[in-house]
This record gives structure tokens, sequence and C-alpha cells, in this order.
């Protein structure tokens, strides 16, 4: 028996199983939540007995697990969806960008609330886009997720005007604060090394207004990558070329990679989030874990776009703080962070063992660790913030592990702090149908 009851500040959650990721999955499990945090969790017997008159909300054979986190998204490309096939990097680069010219102003917003939306319905509660205009804020205050909205920064400036340009960026960046919402943080992504030159990524490091505000980039993402920034050539320098634009140039002996260049150039820093990190030299897992560089692994977009796969084993070694990112619909993913576990157990078949518990971890609380809100989010411990999902399985449950990476697996209800944003599959703060007409309508100029 199913008994839902109106949102309050105390509830006690109760399901068939609860997996708290941090031990082993509870059996006929609940958990309280009071003032937006877990304030006990444990089998239901006892959580009930101790808490006589709270309202119980029992989701029966439901599995109650954390939120998932999304270590790298980009919640604007939302409406690229199947607009880009698969293709080398410079290749794929070159069709997106006439796509973007043709997006209006409006149409980033239209998308970011497409992306958020998606990526709730996902069983997603915090997530970390990247985005040339910072639409997210709003997207995610809207919605009710949590997470980090990072502007990207773009650009090729030296001196004075590298100063200049990253003092505009940090006012971008600071005009999202009252845009983002209470469970939102706004920060700043250099895009990437080809894209953001030496100078200018100094300049943003250095600005008082950029400090101690979430980091994010794209890093060693490509062999295109590695052959533009040390040599300005091959099929990235060719589509710059084309555009009149010289990449990002980074200093460094022969043969060294984007990672042995930029943290060479010193401007990076702890904290700093790099998604991707595929074309890694035998060095760099061990450079990336003394700066305190997390990776946010997109395994489906490595794919999407001949990357190649990233070596998660050996950052795992190292002791690299590495979570999963959906990237964006434009190059393959699609916001659904348990699909992203499951190609990335299928990219590393044969070299990594990647359990289900493995899988889990990779998009709750190892995502939560790369993003700096592992003592928050990504675990249901008491303390922790009440951020979960509820998934009906499709058959009888043996390992509950097992059955919320199941794609046969739904997603029925999601809260953040407590609060209930998706309940049976529908949206509680957002209007889906109309997010989702406003959507096709913008899309339909695109295609």
């Amino acid at each position: 028996m199913r008994r839902s009851v109106d949102p309050g500040r105390e509830r006690v959650w109760r399901s068939a199983w609860i997996l708290t990721v941090a031990g082993e999955p509870l059996r006929d499990g609940a958990l309280v939540v009071r003032d937006g945090r877990v304030a006990q969790v444990g089998p239901a017997a006892a959580v009930l007995r101790d808490n006589p008159g709270v309202p119980v909300e029992d989701r029966g054979d439901e599995i109650i697990a954390p939120g998932f986190v999304d270590a790298h998204c980009h919640l604007e490309w939302s409406l690229l969806d199947g607009l880009l096939p698969p293709a080398g990097f410079a290749e794929w680069l070159g069709a997106l960008l006439p796509l973007r010219m043709r997006m209006l102003s409006g149409d980033y917003a239209t998308a970011a609330r497409l992306g958020a939306l998606r990526a709730l319905e996902a069983g997603t509660t915090t997530l970390a886009d990247s985005g040339p205009t910072g639409a997210g804020a709003a997207a995610l205050a809207e919605s009710g997720l949590r997470g980090l909205i990072h502007l990207e920064a773009f650009g090729r400036e030296t001196g004075a005007q590298a100063v200049a340009a990253a003092a505009r960026t940090a006012e971008g960046v600071a005009a999202l604060d009252a845009a983002v919402g209470p469970r939102g943080r706004a920060g700043v992504s250099p895009h990437a090394p080809y894209t953001v030159g030496p100078d200018l990524w100094a300049a943003l490091r250095a600005h008082p207004g950029l400090s101690g505000r979430p980091w994010a980039t794209h890093l060693a993402e490509s062999a295109d990558e590695e052959s533009v920034i040390a040599d300005g050539d091959g099929p990235l320098g060719a589509l710059f070329a084309g555009a009149g634009l010289t990449p990002g140039r980074w200093d460094g002996p022969a043969g060294a990679g984007p990672v042995a260049r930029v943290t060479a150039a010193g401007v990076t820093a702890a904290g700093l989030v790099a998604a991707h990190c595929v074309r890694l030299g035998d060095d760099d897992p061990a450079t990336l874990a003394r700066a305190g560089i997390g990776v946010a692994h997109c395994p489906r977009s490595n794919d999407h776009l001949r990357c190649g796969r990233a070596p998660l084993e050996a950052l795992r070694a190292a002791g690299v703080a590495v979570g999963l990112g959906t990237d964006s619909p434009a190059s393959g993913g699609d916001y659904d962070l348990r699909a992203e576990a499951r190609a990335c157990r299928d990219a590393h078949a044969g070299r990594l063992t990647l359990d289900d518990d493995a899988l889990l971890r990779l998009i709750t609380i190892d995502a939560a660790r790369v993003l700096g809100l592992h003592g928050e989010v990504g675990h249901l411990t008491t303390g922790a913030r009440a951020d979960l999902t509820a998934l009906l399985p499709a058959g009888r449950v043996t390992d509950p592990r097992a059955a919320v990476l199941d794609a046969a697996t739904t997603v029925r209800t999601v809260v953040v702090d407590g609060e209930v944003l998706l309940r049976d599959g529908a949206p509680t703060r957002v209007d889906a149908a109309d997010i989702r007409a406003r959507a096709a309508e913008a899309r339909g100029r695109l295609c």
C-alpha cells in the first residue's frame, strides 16, 4: 500500500529498498527528512518507531537511491538532439557552429529549460552545467534542481586586453548569482585550451571576482586538440583559419599533451573540473591528482566524437576524483546518467571491471566529490542533503543496485532538499508540456 502526503518540513520515506551508497542496501528501509536533510536512515521498523506521528511517504516496491549527480553537461545544447551525427571532433565542431549561429538569444533559455526538465525526469538532482550564455542559471532555479552553472569564456587576448576580457567575464558570472537561486552557484569555464589562450586563462584565474567560485573546462578531449595547441595545425587549426581566428597556443616540449602544457602554465587550481581527459600521457593522471583536478568522464560523447576511450583505470589508480557526465544531446548524450553508466561499463569492458556498485558511485558520491559536494550530496546518510530519487523496477528485485541501472527501471519521484520536484513522473514546479512545445518551435528553426 502506497500512501502519499503533502510536502512538509518533516517526513519519513519508506520503500522496499534504500540505497545509501555509503553502505549496504537496506531492505524495507526508511529515512527521515527534516529541514531538507536526512535526519535518520535505517530499517523501516526502527525508523517508524523512533518517529511517531511523522507523515510517511510509502513508496512500496520502489527503490530509493541518492539523486544522481551529473559532473558535466550542457543544458544550452538540448535543442540539437540528433542534429549532429557521429564524426571526428573538428568535423563535428564545424557542423555545430552554424547551428549555434542560427540560435536566437531566447533559444538558449528555451534549450536550458528543456535540458533541466530532461535531467530531472532522468533522476538527476545535481548537475554541473557549462554554457556560453549562462541560461542554465534560471533553468536550474525554475526547476528546483541543485547545481553549478559555469559561464564559458572564450578568447586569445593578451596583456591588458586579456585583463579587460577577464573583467567582463567576471561581471557576467556575478550577474548569474541572482538568477541561479538558492540551490545553485555560478562559476566560470575557460572553455578549452584551444579556445582560451594562456594569457586570458591566467587573467581569469587572477581576477578576484572569480576566486573561490566553481571552475570547469574541457581538457585533453581529442587528438585535434593536441595538435592545435602545440603547433596551430591539424583539423582544428584549419577550422580556426577558415573562420579567420587564431587558436590558443600553449608552450611545452615536443610531444607534451594538453594536461602537461596547461598545468605547467600555472593557471589551474584545486577544484577545477576537467571534462573528458581522453588523451592522457603516462604521467598525466598523477599530474591531475597532484593539482587537485577532478575529471568528468563522458563515455558516450567520447565515442560520438571519435575521441577514444579515457584511461579510467589509470585515473582511478592515481587517486583522481572521477564522476560521470552526460555532456549534451549535441554529442550523443541525453542527460540520463543511468544510460551513461551503462555506456561506461561497455566502454571499459575487458580493461576494467566496473560492477554495479562502482557504476552507481560514479553517478552519485564520486561525481559529487568531483564537484566538491561530496559532504552534501550523492549519498543518503545522516546529515546529507535530502536529495533522492525513487525508481520503479520492472520485475522482482534481487540486487537493487543492478535494478537501478536497468534500462527497464523507471524514475518515478525526485526530491531535492526534501521538496518533491517530480511526483510519479510529473514535474511539480514546471509545465513540461509548455517547455516541450516551446523547445519544438525553436528546434524547428534549426532543422
